[in-house]
């Protein structure tokens, strides 16, 4: 009796902490943060739906006649077949769960260590199987790192000699694109250390950072939700996730920026479950680390801001609006910062760079490529205004004007043209992860071994059409977990922080350049909420579903009406009664 006396008390004690672990993780609400986590799950349930639901009926290729332009092709699936395997890996997954029970039995720090290390080993192999060298604007930021590490500034000098210099018609890369320096400091760092013969150390941090990103988003999820079967779903789905693998051979700032900017979610995520203020600094650190690899990443700088004053008037921490104050004069100091710094070394003066008015000039124009992927509006208004930015922004906003008011005149135009945009960008389910490394050049013999099955053989074939279906689950999953969220009222600043940043990049790219490389930094965000639908999902109690199947059992037990006293019921009926 006392032995089963103490098993009681260890087991209540045990519920005590995991609903002490549940209040944690689902605080009390109040009507701000309300309002505001609702319309950025209303708006993402509507964004992704449609996306979800042209995944079933379309797919984004680049086409195979013109592939090293990056042309986008709208290519008709057979929805038919689509829906086919959506309906058998539905059953499949349901029987899995209905038979097995291994969540209980798994262990989750061997599932993270083994993420890990499968990420980087398949990350690793990859790299150095291609070994790609750096073209455009990833060769301009290595060979100017290189040359900083060797006290060499020429390439920040109008009419030297650089790198595709004549694109820029004679003016330095850096006085169209300065934000670039970031990362420029991060590889003159890497390089100063492993040396300058090969932009491969890069590509090897690449790797580390995925690996370690896919850990932050485990991380994440299990803060979130607080459930281990969501958590080992999430893992199994980063497993499976190997885009942002395959694009470490990129030598750019993407992913450096994506990993960096997950783990600065990851501690802001604590603190507002905690409360803890040490928490900040680390986030604050890797926030700008993330900026300085890609500016783009600004974009979790305006989410944290936003959710930091939501928390501010939720929970009455005036120290949070202080933070997100420190937090942008940190960020943004630190890249001007940086730029002021190579100014100095190089002896120059840097102009402001290509603005974001042209950038959204760009965004809303045609482009051979799709509509608002890159043109050279941009770059080409800047430098025929002789870098100056006043006269640039002007016929920029002239031509920005023009664009809306031809698509207010014509409407089927307008949704046809973002409708397009927003599809070429999130529904081209390689986001240019094998394309990044294959129409560059190599420091191998790519025509022979992985790189030739993937880039040319039977293995990128099967891995498009994996992706294809990969991103299509994920699609309809996300918008169910974000729908289920709303339901079962899971919405707050610390469940929605990452939709946020969702919505904050999908808008970004929908109005400013677009690619969908662009885009692939923000696919594993999707992933923890795709792991609690699916969940959800596997757990209904299916109620109402039940009793109609069971009705349905019930009506061949009936007797027909006027049937009894027949010769064949008599046959029937009785026959089976025996």
């Amino acid at each position: 009796m006392s032995e089963t006396k103490t098993k009681t008390q260890n087991n209540k004690s045990q519920v005590q902490k995991s609903e002490g672990a549940k209040k944690k993780i689902t605080p009390k609400r109040c009507l701000t943060e309300s309002i505001a986590v609702n319309i950025v799950c209303g708006l993402l349930f509507l964004i992704f739906g449609y996306v979800a639901i042209m995944s079933i009926f379309q797919t984004c290729v680049i086409d195979p006649t013109n592939y090293s332009s990056e042309v986008i092709l709208f290519q008709d699936d057979l929805s038919v077949i689509n829906i086919f395997c959506l309906a058998i890996f539905t059953v499949i997954l349901f029987k899995i769960n209905k038979h097995t029970d291994f969540f209980a039995k798994v262990n989750m720090k061997y599932m993270e260590v083994g993420l890990f290390a499968f990420a980087a080993i398949i990350g690793l192999v990859w790299v150095f199987s291609v070994q790609t060298i750096p073209a455009a604007d990833s060769y301009n930021i290595y060979e100017t790192a290189t040359q900083a590490a060797q006290g060499n500034y020429n390439s920040f000098h109008n009419g030297a000699d650089f790198y595709n210099k004549d694109f820029y018609s004679g003016y330095s890369y850096y006085n169209c694109y300065p934000f670039q320096l970031g990362f420029v400091l991060i590889s003159e760092i890497v390089y100063r250390i492993f040396g300058i013969d090969s932009a491969m150390p890069i590509q090897v941090i690449n790797v580390l950072c995925v690996a370690a990103a896919y850990l932050g988003i485990t991380k994440i999820t299990k803060h979130m939700f607080g459930r281990k079967k969501i958590e080992f779903i999430v893992i199994l789905a980063l497993a499976g996730c190997f885009q942002p693998i395959l694009f470490c051979a990129f030598t750019y700032g993407n992913i450096i920026g994506m990993c960096c900017a997950i783990w600065a979610s990851y501690f802001l995520i604590r603190y507002f479950q905690t409360n803890k203020y040490l928490l900040l600094i680390p986030c604050a650190l890797l926030l700008i680390v993330s900026a300085l690899s890609k500016y783009n990443n600004l974009i979790y700088l305006v989410a944290f801001v936003i959710m930091l004053i939501i928390h501010t008037v939720k929970a009455k921490k005036w120290q949070s609006i202080a933070f997100a104050l420190a937090l942008c004069i940190a960020v943004v100091g630190s890249i001007n910062l940086v730029i002021k710094s190579y100014e100095a070394r190089a002896n120059t003066e840097l102009k402001g760079g290509v603005s974001q008015t042209l950038y959204l000039d760009m965004g809303l124009n045609e482009s051979y490529m799709a509509p608002g992927w890159y043109n050279n509006i941009a770059l080409s208004l800047y430098t025929s205004n002789g870098c100056n930015i006043k006269p640039a922004e002007q016929q920029a906003w002239t031509d920005i004007n023009n664009r809306l008011s031809k698509m207010a005149r014509d409407p089927e135009y307008a949704i046809n043209f973002f409708g397009n945009k927003i599809l070429s960008q999130w529904n081209e389910p390689t986001y240019e992860s094998i394309w990044v490394s294959k129409v560059k050049t190599h420091d191998t013999d790519v025509q022979q071994g992985l790189g030739k099955a993937v880039y040319d053989g039977s293995t990128g074939q099967l891995l498009e059409l994996y992706f294809s279906f990969y991103m299509m689950v994920i699609f309809i999953l996300f918008t169910l977990g974000i729908y289920f969220m709303f339901l079962y009222r899971k919405t707050n600043i610390v469940t929605s922080l990452l939709p946020l940043v969702l919505l904050g990049g999908f808008g970004y790219h929908l109005l400013f350049e677009g690619k969908s490389q662009y885009v692939l930094t923000y696919i594993v965000l999707l992933l923890p909420y795709a792991a609690y639908a699916l969940t959800t999902i596997l757990e209904s109690d299916y109620t109402n579903v039940k009793k109609v199947v069971n009705k349905l059992k019930e009506i061949p037990d009936k007797e027909p009406k006027g049937f009894k006293d027949t010769e064949l019921y008599n046959k029937i009926f009785k026959k089976k009664a025996k």
